[in-house]
Formats: C-alpha cells, sequence, structure tokens
C-alpha cells in the first residue's frame, strides 16, 4: 500500500507514476528529440518577465539557475542531481557554482549522452553520472550538501518515499530544490480526466502511464514534513513557464518539422506533437519547492 500524507482536505497524493523501467524506456526513445526541442536541457523555460526575450534553450537555463540559487552551494559542496537527463543541469550547475555533481537517470541513453557531455564541457572530473534507481538511492546517509530534483518527482511512483530517500542522503542543512506539476484551482480541466487522457496516450505509444497525479502546492508542507524535511519555500512560477514553454515547443515543430523528421523519425516526432494538446488542455500549474534537512542538536 501507497504511504499518503494527510492534510485537513484529504491525503496528499503520493503518486501514481509506473514503475521506473517504463519511465526509462519513454526517454530512451524519445531523449534525443526533446533535447532538440528544449534546447539542450529536459524541462521548462522560466522567462523572468513577460517582454523576457529568452530563447528556449536560454529559458531552460534560466530555470536551471532559479534553483541553484536556492540550493545555496559552493565549491565545496557535494549535489546530487536526481534524474539528471542529458546532463545539461548539472554540468551547469557545476560551472556556476564549483560544486562537485553526482547525476543519476535510469535511462542508459541519457547517461551516455550525459556522459559525453561532460567530457565536451570540460567538466569530467567535476561531474559523474551513473545509472540508478532514484526510488532507493545507493548512496550512505549525510552524503550531500544539496539535492536537485528538476521535472523528476512526478515521474516516480511515491513523491514521500522518494522525499524521505533525499532526507537521508542530505546532511543536515542541505538543501533539496525541486519542481512538480501543480493542480491548480481552478484546474483547467478535471486531473483525473487529464492524467487519464495522458495515460492513454502513453499506452497507445507502447509506453505505460508516465507521470503521477499533480499535487497542489499547499500540500507541499505537509509532505516535507512527513519526509523529515523542513519547509523552505514554494512558489507557483506557472505563468512564468507553462504557456511559453508549450508555445515554443509547438513553433519549433512546425517550423523544423522535416529537419525533425529527418533526424528521429516520423513516429517520433508525431508521438510528441500528439501529446502537446493534451498538456494544453490539461493545464496543469509548474512549482518550485525547497526544503531543507534538519539541524541536529
Amino acid at each position: 500500500m501507497t504511504d499518503q500524507t494527510t492534510t485537513p482536505d484529504g491525503p496528499v497524493p503520493a503518486g501514481e507514476a509506473p514503475p521506473s523501467k517504463e519511465v526509462a524506456g519513454f526517454y530512451n526513445d524519445l531523449s534525443g528529440l526533446l533535447t532538440e526541442l528544449f534546447g539542450g536541457s529536459l524541462h521548462e523555460g522560466y522567462w523572468k518577465s513577460p517582454d523576457d526575450p529568452a530563447t528556449m534553450a536560454e529559458a531552460s537555463q534560466q530555470l536551471t539557475d532559479l534553483l541553484a540559487e536556492k540550493l545555496a552551494v559552493n565549491p565545496a559542496s557535494r549535489v546530487l542531481d536526481l534524474g539528471c537527463g542529458s546532463g545539461a543541469p548539472s554540468i551547469r550547475l557545476a560551472r556556476s557554482t564549483g560544486a562537485r555533481v553526482v547525476g543519476i537517470t535510469n535511462s542508459a541513453v541519457q547517461i551516455e549522452a550525459a556522459r559525453r557531455n561532460a567530457r565536451d564541457a570540460g567538466v569530467g572530473d567535476q561531474v559523474t553520472f551513473t545509472c540508478a534507481d532514484a526510488t532507493v538511492l545507493d548512496f550512505e546517509a549525510d552524503s550531500f550538501d544539496g539535492v536537485l530534483m528538476i521535472e523528476s518527482i512526478f515521474h516516480l511512483p511515491d513523491r514521500l518515499g522518494a522525499l524521505r530517500e533525499v532526507a537521508r542522503v542530505l546532511r543536515p542543512g542541505g538543501r533539496v530544490a525541486l519542481t512538480d506539476l501543480l493542480d491548480l484551482d481552478p484546474a483547467p480541466a478535471p486531473m483525473e480526466e487529464a492524467v487519464g487522457d495522458l495515460a492513454e496516450h502513453s499506452r497507445e505509444h507502447g509506453h505505460a502511464p508516465l507521470v503521477a497525479r499533480p499535487i497542489r502546492l499547499a500540500d507541499y508542507s505537509a509532505l516535507l514534513e512527513q519526509a523529515g524535511l523542513v519547509p523552505v519555500e514554494r512558489t507557483d512560477i506557472t505563468d512564468h513557464t507553462v504557456a511559453r514553454t508549450l508555445d515554443c515547443l509547438r513553433q519549433r515543430l512546425t517550423e523544423d518539422h522535416e529537419e525533425l523528421v529527418g533526424t528521429y523519425g516520423i513516429q517520433v516526432v508525431r508521438q510528441y506533437e500528439s501529446v502537446l494538446p493534451l498538456l494544453e488542455k490539461a493545464g496543469f500549474g509548474y512549482g518550485v519547492v525547497v526544503a531543507a534537512a534538519p539541524e541536529r542538536p
């Protein structure tokens, strides 16, 4: 039975994502295309204002920088990038802070790309990547000064279990900075319907459902506390991220369609093209959550 946090409004959804091997299969198939569309990273862009002229690639880097700033690490720090994708956030974090970074993902394709990218960036000794299961971290307690989780927690079967593992590997005072999909109130579409539509789309393309039910931002404090973490910040950045990211993706798929098909194949491109309307209909929000491991007496 899945462990859940209880709030005055009822239980917090711990997650309904599939086994990690299903997520790995999805990213093994689509990582190349997604990295291309998102400008090197595999996550949303962050635009500082409505008139911010940043490109998709620049906006993705701005989101990485926002999370890195909230980790408050330095050259003496060791950071875990949990769900590192193709390595771009790990590499950028290492360069901007001087910290040593360990990135993990369960996609062999991503690990190969991340290691290559780190070598090409000249940080192969500072940033390392390994194929691992994020739900049971193979690290000793108090191993890291920071944990970065950009768009990884909603892929995991159990948010609470994942955060408990984060709390275990963080040193006292160390921080976790993450992004998650939000269930907005009021939501543009019933959340059960939205998640169901995405699950059906995944099954049609040979994958199990890949996303846990989005969570209300207000429920994160209880979730963090039950995991043994001290809440620091909860911020809804939907207006800075979602709509412009979807616009950029759609524009790129339209303008460079033939080139993308030639590189990644028509089936891969069509698979991602068909999911964009579902994401727009769902109207998920997007939030940043920061917490710290408690100091010891």
